[in-house]
């Protein structure tokens, strides 16, 4: 059968799935972890030699933990949680505790300054931010600025003030009655550029999720057994895409290259390194 018949096919037989409840922490992530609990979901590393791995079902269930940790923070559904973190795998874990819990994340990257990140907290009325050490220091500089914020969570250590994200996460339960949520239910935020002023919010739902099955499964071509790296920075919507909810939905793992910045010759070494399959 020729691909031209393939495409045609394909497009013939498509038929959205439109369920009117959806939670992605739920009907994907801890799916794949009952399909299959050793199934392979992160394949993280660093510049330094450090490797890390993490399963469907360790993703879930890290990821009730830090849903319980928020809660007991006082982040309920609905509420917004701006999140400035590079690739550690903290970000993939309060990914899918937010949307497990019904929390909004608003994801933003670590070039932020203070006042983007007072903005973005003004904005969004947001009860809760999560970042590391190297940008903690900007949120503590405009903190009397944003009255919403209840509660900050540090992912690499302690800060007065701040939750200690490891260790909290560590005495946490792993079990956690996921929300279920409406498709159209709030679920995500980013921030425009602000090219032709203030940036603004561009919020999405549930379902936003549910349609990247489209994007894993047509437009990277993803299965199960893929290993797809996608290069894009977490701040930005391409993550969002390429980095979670495509790949996930289609059972593929992630490959995670933890770094202060792109090196052409570092890029090419890690193709040839590791299994990978798809890059993005």
């Amino acid at each position: 059968m020729s691909s031209e018949t393939d495409y045609y096919a394909a497009y013939r037989e498509f038929q959205w799935s439109r369920p009117e409840r959806f939670n992605f922490a739920r009907d994907v992530v801890d799916q794949w972890a009952a399909e299959d609990p050793g199934k392979l979901a992160l394949l993280w590393v660093d510049d330094h030699g450090h490797e890390e791995k993490r399963s469907f079902s360790e993703v879930s269930e890290a990821s009730c933990k830090v849903a319980n940790m928020l809660a007991e923070a006082g982040v309920q559904q609905g509420d917004y949680v701006v999140m400035i973190l590079g690739r550690q795998l903290a970000w993939w874990e309060v990914v899918t505790a937010s949307l497990r819990l019904g929390a909004v994340i608003s994801p933003g990257t670590t070039q932020l300054s203070a006042r983007d990140i007072s903005y973005r907290v003004n904005a969004a009325q947001a009860t809760c931010v999560i970042t590391d050490s190297a940008n903690a220091g900007k949120v503590d500089e405009v903190l009397a600025e944003c009255p919403s914020l209840a509660a900050r969570v540090l992912v690499d250590g302690q800060r007065d003030g701040w939750i200690d994200y490891e260790r909290e996460k560590s005495s946490r339960s792993a079990e956690f009655q996921t929300v279920d949520s409406a498709a159209d239910d709030e679920a995500l935020c980013y921030f425009t550029s602000g090219t032709t002023g203030y940036p603004k919010m561009c919020v999405h739902a549930h379902s936003y999720g549910m349609a990247h099955q489209t994007t894993g499964k047509y437009w990277l071509d993803l299965k199960p057994d893929d290993l797809h790296w996608n290069c894009s920075d977490t701040g930005w919507g391409k993550a969002a895409w390429s980095s979670y909810f495509g790949p996930w939905f289609q059972g593929a793992a992630l490959f995670v290259h933890h770094t202060a910045g792109f090196d052409p010759v570092r890029t090419l070494d890690l193709l040839a390194q590791y299994p990978i399959t798809t890059f993005c």
